[in-house]
């Protein structure tokens, strides 16, 4: 998996999920709503998925490599690919209790509100979170090659 094109690759399923969970739902509609954020997701939490198994551990493995005092960064970023990891599970499993739901939500749309806001919430903050320890993830790497180690000329 090439770092650049995986990277390309979850900016984009997170811009299509982002953009489908906060479409607002127009009156009768929700069915189709919920199919585009179920799809978007799934690409999106593939992506996680396996940025978090897949490319993190080898980045964390050649960061520890090239600068081992940053160990206990690669520590705290390990831990949040954890969280994120847990948020992930929770959300697949809130999008599939809500799709669960559509046929009982659709006739009472306020109701139905109450019901996607929660999901609406959850993924804008884990879409937020996961690019946000994508920029971390990034920057340590490029640290520990670029970084200033002292014992000079």
């Amino acid at each position: 998996m090439d770092p650049s094109n995986a990277e390309n690759e979850l900016r984009n399923a997170l811009t299509a999920f982002e953009t489908s969970v906060t479409t607002p739902i127009v009156s009768g509609e929700l069915a189709n709503w919920m199919q585009d954020v179920q799809a978007t997701w799934s690409a999106a939490s593939t992506q996680v998925h396996n940025h978090i198994n897949d490319l993190h551990p080898r980045q964390y493995q050649e960061i520890s490599q090239e600068d081992p005092s940053l160990f206990q960064q690669i520590e705290l970023l390990k831990a949040e690919d954890e969280a994120i990891e847990r948020e992930r599970d929770k959300l697949n499993r809130q999008i599939a209790q809500v799709a669960q739901q559509i046929p009982n939500l659709e006739p009472d749309e306020a109701k139905a509100r109450r019901h996607v806001k929660h999901l609406i919430d959850g993924g804008v903050v884990l879409v937020a979170r996961v690019r946000k320890q994508e920029v971390a993830v990034q920057t340590w790497f490029v640290e520990a090659f670029d970084r200033e180690r002292g014992g000079g000329d």
